[in-house]
């Protein structure tokens, strides 16, 4: 058996498989069952940070023949993955958010997210999609250049867990996982999912990352190439992310010249 398809059980670190693993850098990857989402078996196996990179990208290659989409986590699988021990929930269920992020467009989520907003103005704080243009920091002016900087992932700073999820494509991982990521800003799993969708379709944008400090980071394809575009989509990374501006770069204008022309676009929310 494959080591991909490795059924669950109890964790065998003395067992590597069959040589025709993917092997990176060398080896192969002593994969655990770590939880189990509606698709099938979560599996994961720890690295050092300096191969992380590299593991993703191959395994992101193997992905049309294992089925499994990678996803860096971190040091350690926190509490925000719904499906994974130590989750600070059990309610959630990926099967049926996952076909209600397929339905979802992003009207859909815009309309979904002024709800919440509505739902709880009494309680006062900001919210993603509030229009703020007449805040210096959300001005709409263009940079005078892109950056092009290379990828590269925070999450590659230290030696990490790299897990395997059952997935068609990687947008779906955050709805499979539930992954709680902006809970403090009343987000959803499935917010998540549709904005990733989008920007898949857009850009070729795909997850790289999901981590327990609410860090989320993807790899783009094609990236924004027109000053423009960029500065339109980093208010999309406004109303997806606002910590990305106020507790990031500073305004629009500096969001759009140094990370949306770039191969990877970083998320953190507070």
């Amino acid at each position: 058996m494959a080591w991909w398809r490795k059924r669950r059980g109890t964790p065998d670190p003395t067992r590597f498989g069959r040589p025709e693993r993917v092997a990176v850098l060398g080896e192969s990857p002593p994969t655990e069952v770590i939880g189990t989402t509606s698709t099938g078996d979560v599996l994961a196996f720890r690295a050092a940070a300096a191969d992380l990179p590299a593991w993703w990208r191959q395994l992101r290659a193997e992905h049309p023949r294992t089925g499994l989409w990678p996803v860096l986590l971190g040091p350690d699988v926190g509490d925000l993955c719904a499906v994974l021990p130590g989750a600070a929930r059990d309610d959630h269920d990926p099967a049926a958010e996952l076909a209600r992020a397929e339905r979802m467009t992003l009207d859909d989520l815009r309309a979904l997210r002024a709800r919440r907003t509505e739902r709880y103005a009494h309680l006062g704080g900001d919210d993603a999609f509030d229009d703020e243009d007449d805040d210096d920091a959300l001005a709409m002016v263009e940079p005078a250049a892109l950056a092009s900087h290379p990828a590269t992932f925070t999450v590659a700073k230290a030696d990490g867990l790299v897990a395997l999820v059952p997935a068609a494509h990687g947008w779906q991982v955050p709805v499979l996982l539930g992954w709680d990521g902006g809970v403090n800003y009343d987000m959803e799993p499935v917010d998540h999912a549709v904005v990733l969708r989008d920007w898949y379709e857009r850009f070729g944008a795909e997850l790289v990352t999901l981590d327990g400090e609410q860090v989320l980071e993807l790899w783009v394809e094609r990236p924004p190439a027109s000053t423009t575009e960029a500065l339109a989509v980093a208010r999309e990374h406004y109303e997806y992310c606002y910590d990305v501006v106020y507790q990031g770069v500073g305004s629009l204008t500096d969001l759009a010249g140094d990370q949306v022309g770039s191969r990877s676009w970083y998320f953190w929310w507070d």
